[in-house]
């Protein structure tokens, strides 16, 4: 289950839609099941990295959703398909991801709360939170 965020621009009218939640194909499941699916969900190098844990590792356990990220330096938001693997409760591994413009970290950010970022379009602090067109999935 999730939650669609709407964005849109007041100044371009650019607009765009951003997950959280697990759901669709993206959810948590045994690395042996993900393993044995003929499609790949997640990026290369986490599935390649799945692969070489699972070598090391029994009963790994693939914790995935979709999480939003902004990015500190140009406050532009973005929804990653996070990753995480766990053997028992160790975390082995967790998704980072770079900003696509600065190359600066993305934090995951706390979407509920944040009422307005930077637009990806125009670049200018008008990219606000449309309260009407959120949406909730399962």
């Amino acid at each position: 289950m999730g939650h669609t965020h709407a964005y849109r621009c007041t100044f371009c009218g650019y607009e765009e839609e951003f997950n959280r939640g697990h759901g669709f194909l993206i959810h948590s499941q045994p690395a042996s099941e993900y393993l044995k699916q003929k499609t790949r969900y997640f990026h290369y190098k986490t599935h390649r990295l799945i692969k070489e844990l699972s070598k090391k590792y029994n009963h790994l356990f693939i914790k995935a959703g979709f999480e939003v990220y902004i990015c500190p330096r140009c406050k532009i938001l973005s929804d990653k398909v996070e990753v995480k693997i766990l053997k028992d409760t160790e975390l082995l591994h967790r998704s980072e991801f770079r900003c696509n413009s600065c190359k600066a970290r993305l934090r995951r950010t706390n979407i509920h709360r944040l009422q307005m970022a930077v637009c990806p379009k125009c670049h200018k602090k008008t990219f606000q939170l449309n309260q009407s067109a959120q949406l909730l999935w399962a």
